[in-house]
């Protein structure tokens, strides 16, 4: 059926080392800035919402219908306004990880709840990437696991491109490569395997 439909590809590490990275670096969670591991897998994913924002909010009859930064709604971000905090909040001080221009997704269900911690978002992030395959127009969903290029090199994928759309690839491929792996506490390690959504997680590959 292609080239008349869309092939999506989506790209995902390990549970293990992407919270990992996403504690180290947590761009755009302002709440979530120099937290200890299990702080910040256990702490509600979000923020309260601040006054420039609900002031923001306030002008339109209906949060559903209003469209806030990155083309989201009100109740499926925050903050809807792309900077809520004071002009003055963040003077003398140095704006660690965008901590400035919070994003936080809120339940992909509609409710405007947030979710509860980082590990529930991610299972219905990967969840939601895949339900992508009913989408009209959508030819297919690949997922790639992060791990499977850095170790084999972008050249598979990019045959398998090929010959699933008849385009030959004008781009360069890229060599395996070699990093050294995170080392992860073995509390954390136990945590995840407890609490990481496995269901979700099998989707995609990964496994315990």
């Amino acid at each position: 059926m292609y080239p008349s439909e869309t092939l999506v590809i989506a790209q995902f590490r390990n549970p293990y080392e992407w919270v990992e990275a996403m504690r180290r670096v947590p761009h755009h969670a302002s709440e979530h800035i120099q937290l200890d591991w299990r702080r910040f897998v256990t702490k509600p994913w979000t923020m309260p919402r601040l006054d420039r924002d609900l002031e923001f909010l306030r002008a339109f009859n209906s949060t559903k219908d209003k469209v806030c930064q990155e083309n989201f709604t009100a109740l499926e971000i925050l903050s809807c306004i792309r900077k809520p905090f004071p002009p003055d909040h963040f003077r003398n001080k140095t704006i660690r990880f965008s901590e400035h221009q919070p994003i936080y997704e809120l339940n992909h269900d509609g409710s405007g709840h947030p979710y509860q911690n980082i590990l529930e978002m991610r299972a219905d992030k990967i969840r939601n990437f895949v339900s992508i395959r009913k989408f009209d127009g959508i030819f297919d969903v690949w997922t790639v696991q992060y791990e499977f290029l850095l170790r084999l090199g972008t050249a598979v994928l990019v045959e398998k491109i090929e010959n699933a759309t008849g385009i030959k690839a004008q781009c360069e491929t890229f060599e395996p490569q070699k990093r050294e792996q995170r080392r992860l506490g073995r509390d954390f390690v136990n945590y995840m395997v407890e609490h990481a959504d496995w269901e979700a997680e099998t989707l995609i590959g990964f496994y315990p």
